[in-house]
């Protein structure tokens, strides 16, 4: 729109000095007409005036010469020659030739012309030419008074003015004869003016006109440039005001934080959208209120204090409040306060607070960290919580020199009801030992979950070391009983190990450590038991870490050797096969038996890795007795964990295709316990190794609960009688008993049945004569090593030779 007026403008401005300019060049070249008019005039005028006066006098006499000789054209005057009376000769001059010759002179010094004539002349020379004839004409015929007219003579401009000339009395004397009365024209007076120099003062003038109006023009055009960039430049200042107005505007009722904008004393003068929603309060609700409406009363009168103080001094504040919304409801806000100071003047003018509830973010970080410091499962305090309370307690513990124990608890049988019912069951197993612990102590005490199924209690402010005991029982004694879980009823019980501070420790991760030192004794002496830490635990500690070390460079360094114990076929006699027994050779200890390190091997998860290579070796050296000629069967014993490995025919299988040992030479032996797992339906891995063509023994077979209503649902070729029951089988009647009656019904099953622990000949005939397949002992033979076999084989075929011979 600007552009447009100022183009307007612009257009008008160029009008009006070209209309200027064009009057002005008008006027001028007028002007120079007019000029060159007046010239032409003024001669005319002098001309005239001359000749009147001339006339007048009757005459002007000079002294002949060659440019004034005495005319013919008036020799019919009589005094046109007179001599003076000094006897100078003089001669009437005309007007006429006189001017005639003053203008010659005047043509020559100033270019103007002029000369009079008519149609009836006495001089010649003063003959009209066609143009002043015709003006003549017009004279006499009253239809002109005076002719103007431009015209080049010679090539340049000239303006040229003829005027009539009428004939008066003083004229007669020279021009009477002519018959021209008085007041008639007698003829005219031409001038002939040179435009040249009023031409070129015309075209100067006429360049100033240009130029003075062109630079008016121009001096207009920047004006109207300046102005109009002066308007645009403050129409996009307002334009951008407004812009930014019309921004801050929609900001501010788009924000989504809640705005409030108060006076310098409070009150509220302006509030967003996001306030109303966020706070509930309608504008006409706080507009004119103070901004204390929001108060929650959750701040005291110090912290308010501070607020204002910093924003007096700093012009802003920002913080965290509780605000109350128009329900009552409180709700945590993230605030920022600036103050906007009055121009020249020390005081705020306004305050502009923008705040977000951030409630949600308060909670969730509270969350994360009781998240952080307790258990989920539990809500209990966790391992580093546990640690930093303990270590307060230590602290407390120096200050007032009292004591206080740690416990540290272990669940007994924890894992099984994971792997039984499930671990949704362990979740709510766990839930319950939390709630029977608390149970069991005091609100001053801590107790917290390590990981898995581990616990740790901190008893503080104790007097005596014995005030541990009641709460140490009272917790075995609380787990002892069963819990509820999936509808079923499940014992677990416990094991704790308790340190005590100042006794076993001075600092928090000792006295934990040693409770957990503690607490494996306990599980190692047959758990469901407290123990006190003691200082040579920790040897024994530091020991089993020894072996665990060791344990795992073994299996590295495939450090493990295989004893072989035969089994003796009670009829015939001949050797039905041998059983692999690990024996581990270490480089200071020596021969070390399984029973020092299975159970350690099987905790750390290792014994499967043993007991692959022990398999390895044994189908090794039955390939080897089979091409010696001795058929015999080679039994490998497998742990729980290897049944539970879903790899495990995989393995077996690619062992036995390995080594080359046919499958029905091999027998692998699983305890009774799993056993009875297996036949709750856990049978899958068994019918695959029974798939592949071995054998399958049950081994220790008797100890466990009911075992034998699990035989018809397993995929077993026989079971071996543990030697608790062979050991007396001669002495006690009971044993003897057992034995037959387990006999009896292993074969009613077509199971052959394998008597352990023979040691004399009385429970070997004893065997025999009820029937049992089998026997392995010292009787038979002790575990030998590799080298020894094929020695042994071939002294026992020879006695059975010697035997039969005889």
């Amino acid at each position: 729109m600007v552009l447009r007026y100022a183009a307007i403008l612009l257009g008008v401005w160029t009008l009006l000095i070209g209309g200027s300019a064009w009057l002005n060049l008008d006027r001028q070249t007028a002007l120079t007409g007019d000029l060159a008019v007046g010239s032409a005039r003024s001669a005319f005028n002098k001309d005239l005036a001359y000749r009147q006066w001339a006339s007048s006098h009757g005459g002007v006499y000079v002294i002949p010469d060659e440019r004034t000789p005495p005319s013919p054209w008036m020799s019919h005057l009589p005094d046109r020659d007179l001599t003076t009376t000094d006897g100078r000769t003089l001669t009437l001059m005309n007007p006429a030739y006189m001017l005639r010759q003053m203008m010659q002179d005047y043509d020559s010094m100033y270019g103007i012309k002029g000369r009079i004539v008519g149609e009836v002349y006495l001089n010649p020379e003063n003959k009209a030419d066609p143009w002043e004839a015709q003006a003549i004409r017009a004279f006499t015929d009253g239809t002109a008074k005076e002719i103007i007219e431009r015209a080049t003579i010679d090539g340049a401009p000239y303006l040229r003015l003829i005027a009539p000339f009428i004939m008066q009395e003083s004229c007669q004397k020279c021009h009477g004869h002519l018959g021209l009365a008085n007041g008639t024209v007698r003829g005219a007076v031409s001038v002939s003016v040179p435009l040249q120099p009023f031409l070129a003062a015309e075209k100067k003038a006429l360049g100033a006109i240009v130029v003075t109006h062109a630079l008016v023009w121009l001096v207009g055009l920047a004006a109207l440039v300046f102005v109009t960039r002066r308007t645009l430049a403050r129409l996009e200042e307002q334009a951008r005001v407004e812009d930014e107005n019309r921004l801050a505007e929609h900001v501010f009722a788009n924000a989504l934080e809640a705005l409030v904008v108060t006076t310098g004393d409070g009150t509220i003068v302006r509030i967003n959208p996001a306030f109303t929603k966020l706070t509930g309060y309608q504008p006409d609700e706080v507009i004119g209120h103070k901004a204390n409406v929001l108060r929650s009363y959750h701040h005291d009168d110090d912290f308010y204090a501070q607020m204002w103080q910093s924003l007096l001094s700093t012009g802003s504040w920002q913080g965290e409040l509780k605000n109350r919304r128009k329900d009552g409801s409180i709700f945590v806000a993230r605030e920022n306060i600036a103050a906007l100071m009055e121009p020249g003047r020390d005081r705020p003018r306004y305050y502009v607070a923008s705040f977000t509830d951030i409630t949600a973010q308060v909670e969730s970080q509270q969350h994360i960290e009781h998240l952080a410091h307790y258990d989920p499962l539990t809500d209990l305090p966790n391992r580093a919580l546990f640690r930093d309370r303990l270590g307060h307690a230590v602290t407390l513990a120096n200050r007032e020199r009292r004591k206080i124990a740690v416990l540290f608890l272990d669940l007994d049988g924890f894992k099984k009801v994971n792997d039984t019912i499930g671990h949704r069951a362990g979740d709510s197993l766990l839930v319950e030992v939390a709630r029977r612990l608390k149970a069991c102590t005091r609100s001053s005490d801590t107790i917290c979950r390590l990981g898995g199924d581990e616990f740790a209690l901190v008893l503080e402010r104790l007097d005596e070391i014995n005030d541990v005991v009641p709460v140490a029982d009272k917790i075995l004694t609380s787990l002892a009983a069963p819990f509820i879980l999936e509808g079923r009823e499940v014992y677990v019980g416990s094991s704790i190990g308790i340190s005590l501070h100042p006794i076993d420790g001075n600092d928090a991760e000792t006295l934990l450590k040693h409770a957990d030192t503690a607490m494996y004794q306990a599980k190692a002496e047959g758990k469901g038991r407290y123990k006190f830490y003691a200082a040579d635990m920790t040897l024994r500690q530091e020991r089993r870490l020894d072996m665990e070390g060791a344990l795992r460079g073994a299996i590295d360094s495939r450090a493990f050797h295989v004893y072989y114990q035969p089994k003796l076929q009670l009829r015939g006699g001949d050797i039905a096969g041998f059983e692999a027994l690990v024996r581990w050779d270490h480089p200071s200890l020596g021969l070390i038996p399984p029973m020092d390190f299975i159970p350690l091997a099987e905790e750390l998860g290792l014994i499967t890795q043993i007991d692959l290579l022990v398999l390895e070796q044994a189908c090794t050296m039955g390939v080897q007795c089979l091409a010696r000629g001795y058929p015999v069967t080679m039994a490998v014993n497998l742990s729980s964990l290897d049944l539970k490995n879903p790899d495990l025919p995989t393995l077996v299988a690619g062992i036995l295709a390995q080594t080359g040992l046919p499958a029905n030479m091999l027998v692998l032996e699983i305890t009774e316990s799993f056993a009875m797992e297996a036949g709750l339906g856990q049978t899958s891995i068994l019918e695959q190794l029974t798939a592949l063509g071995v054998s399958l023994a049950i081994d220790d077979f008797g100890t466990g609960y009911s075992s034998l209503s699990y035989l018809k649902a397993l995929p077993v070729n026989s079971v071996k009688i543990d030697r608790s029951f062979v050991r007396d089988i001669g002495t006690d009647s009971r044993d003897t008993m057992l034995v037959s009656t387990i006999v009896g019904l292993a074969h009613s099953l077509n199971l052959r049945v394998v008597a352990e622990g023979v040691e004399d000949h009385g429970q070997k005939d004893l065997l025999h004569h009820h029937h049992c397949d089998e026997a392995q002992g010292y009787l038979v033979a002790r575990p030998m090593p590799a080298d020894q076999v094929f020695a042994f084989l071939e002294q026992s075929a020879q006695d059975l030779a010697v035997a039969v011979a005889q």
